[in-house]
């Protein structure tokens, strides 16, 4: 079997002998087992050989494309500080892991990663301001984290840190490494004891795309996918291919990754490296930790004691066949890659593979000693080939336990959230199926129950243990001249509350629907983007709203879509009264709703009774308790 990764999924055809002329197996690569340790690469000559026979291997594919769409424990010198007024956190997976975000706020000010800047503005109600701006250089933040007087700010740099530096092994200076572009992700720290004044203090950076970050008992992890430049092999024998870090706690200059942290998996051909580092916050003079594996990373999922990596893999008995014709008539399936957390110490584990792909990271879950994953085999699209739905579990080790396959035929899953011994899917093509799935035995996981109701939820999130909010999509079904079964057409932004009190007989039990046509928020594809107050059942969101009217162009009849509002709104959300609108916040001008960048609402953040809404030119200070807004900060000044 060869196996390609391209755009960061893995593809498989079937050969029958490798560069070694030994015969592979026509089946997938076994299961990794705790085990089974690595190999590593030992010098350049090997990884030269590993990357030339994958190169070989690749020559006869198509080069496409496919890749998918990919509250902290921590305490604080300002937390304590503010302990006596509640704030508002980053809406995260699993409670006391942090995800980075563009906006962050420790009680005393806001810190809000927009374009080329982070702006610091303060939180003092009708005396807010902005404080300082940070700018560097050719970078653009696009996470933030806080830990105690730092703020952590992640993005990517135009500034390569390979350029007019010689190796390790040798000060020749024909052995300089070329200028060239690569994707670079950077960590900067400041010190923002003083926020007029905040001091950069710490520079990381590697080679390689963001792929997810999280923070965790004082501990920055990072992943990212490195794609190397093996085009240059061929005619430069010299060139450097090995991933390149620069960590200003031990150097200015960038350094390949030395071997010895270099590591790969025999069954795979991937040219790709996935980086894995972490950085210890507590200790901010320490060097960060580096392992380097050829692979690649789509999701990822980090528990307190493990990091897990998704990657697609997709296959084909044809090797004659093109790499579109491929993918389309096959699905991928998902291998999982476990790697065990020790402190800044990431090392590997395990790995399984799964039929089919995730929808997001909220398709893994661990609890206890038992990792849960959901998956939908095939597009959904091709009805020749029916999509199915499935639920495995395994201990910690990666050893099957139990699973439920072939549910909601020819849907696709387009929300997941495992709740301790429960797991909530939703599937759709043109009914929205809510299945309730109890896997308290984690060997028999079982439906329990299951609603079906028009349109569909994108981010479900737990309200208490009985009821779970939903975020997605009305939709109705029309019948149009062009098609013999009626199509499936978008309807508003929908809110659904589900009541799970019963979970063989699950109930839609209040809904409510904001706009028309293809009315969206954030909060469809970005589970950040939703704001929670710390102590009450008081939600917010952004929201564009549009209204449809019907517009005739000589005999046809189409919908045009006006868009009627874009800001926020914030909801209580109540088991017994269902979604009561507190009020709808917004930047726009009154005499014009646009589509404008500079004032699209990204987040909403609140301290004690404050919320402060952020637009990219804008913070407005809304009062929740006099429900209304108070103060208007320009972020330019």
């Amino acid at each position: 079997m060869i196996s390609v990764m391209v755009g960061g999924v893995y593809l498989y055809s079937i050969s029958t002998q490798d560069a070694s002329s030994n015969t592979r197996s026509t089946t997938p690569p076994l299961d990794r087992t705790p085990t089974e340790e690595l190999p590593n690469i030992k010098n350049e000559d090997h990884l030269k050989r590993l990357i030339k026979e994958r190169m070989k291997e690749q020559e006869n594919f198509i080069v496409y494309d496919a890749t998918e769409e990919a509250a902290s424990a921590d305490t604080s010198n300002k937390d304590s500080a503010m302990s006596d007024t509640s704030t508002s956190e980053t809406n995260v997976q699993v409670q006391g892991i942090d995800e980075g975000d563009i906006v962050k706020t420790d009680g005393e000010c806001v810190y809000f990663a927009r374009d080329d800047n982070i702006v610091i503005a303060s939180t003092s109600g009708s005396d807010s301001k902005v404080v300082s701006t940070i700018k560097e250089k050719a970078f653009y933040p696009q996470e933030l984290y806080l830990h105690q007087n730092y703020l952590i700010s992640i993005g990517y740099s135009e500034s390569t840190i390979r350029e007019q530096h010689t190796t390790k092994e040798s000060d020749a200076t024909d052995r300089l490494y070329p200028t060239m572009y690569a994707m670079q992700t950077t960590v900067y720290i400041y010190d923002i004891s003083n926020t007029t004044n905040p001091k950069q203090i710490r520079e990381f950076t590697m080679e390689g795309s963001l792929t997810a970050s999280r923070k965790s008992d004082g501990y920055l992890y990072l992943v990212a996918n490195h794609y190397p430049p093996i085009s240059l092999l061929p005619e430069k024998e010299d060139v450097e291919i090995r991933p390149f870090v620069k960590d200003t706690a031990v150097s200015t200059a960038g350094e390949p990754i030395d071997y010895e942290e270099m590591f790969y998996f025999p069954e795979s051909n991937d040219n790709n490296f996935m980086l894995l580092s972490s950085i210890d916050l507590n200790n901010i003079d320490k060097e960060a930790s580096v392992e380097t594996y050829l692979g690649a990373s789509n999701q990822l999922y980090m528990s307190k004691n493990n990091v897990y990596t998704a990657v697609n893999r997709y296959h084909t008995e044809d090797p004659k066949k093109g790499m579109a014709d491929t993918m389309i008539a096959n699905s991928a399936d998902t291998e999982i890659i476990q790697f065990k957390i020790d402190k800044e110490k990431i090392t590997f584990h395990a790995s399984t593979i799964v039929n089919g792909t995730l929808i997001n990271q909220f398709a893994m879950d661990e609890r206890g000693d038992t990792f849960r994953v959901a998956t939908t085999k095939n597009s959904g699209w091709q009805n020749d080939v029916p999509s199915t739905n499935n639920v495995y579990t395994f201990d910690l080790q990666l050893h099957p336990l139990g699973k439920i396959e072939g549910l909601a035929e020819g849907e696709r899953i387009y929300s997941v959230r495992f709740m301790e011994d429960v797991a909530y899917m939703v599937t759709f093509r043109q009914m929205d199926p809510l299945f309730v799935i109890d896997l308290k035995d984690a060997k028999n996981p079982k439906v329990l129950g299951e609603l079906k109701i028009p349109g569909f939820s994108n981010y479900l999130h737990p309200l208490d243990d009985n009821h779970v909010i939903g975020f997605g999509q009305h939709t109705e079904l029309r019948n149009v001249e062009w098609s013999t079964e009626p199509i499936v057409s978008p309807a508003g932004f929908k809110l659904s509350l589900f009541d799970v009190s019963d979970p063989a007989n699950p109930k839609e039990k209040f809904t409510e629907i904001l706009g028309e046509g293809s009315s969206y928020s954030e909060i469809n594809y970005n589970h950040k983007a939703l704001y929670k107050h710390p102590d009450e059942n008081l939600f917010g969101f952004p929201a564009y709203l549009f209204e449809t009217k019907p517009v005739q162009h000589g005999d046809d009849f189409y919908e045009e879509e006006i868009l009627v509002f874009e800001g926020a709104f914030l909801y209580d959300i109540s088991p017994e009264t269902g979604f009561t609108l507190k009020d709808s916040i917004t930047h726009q001008k009154q005499s014009t709703i646009d589509y404008g960048w500079d004032t699209h609402i990204h987040r909403m953040v609140s301290v004690g009774d404050m919320l402060y809404t952020l637009s990219y030119d804008e913070m407005k200070v809304y009062d929740l308790a006099k429900e209304q807004v108070l103060e208007t900060v320009d972020l330019n000044d």
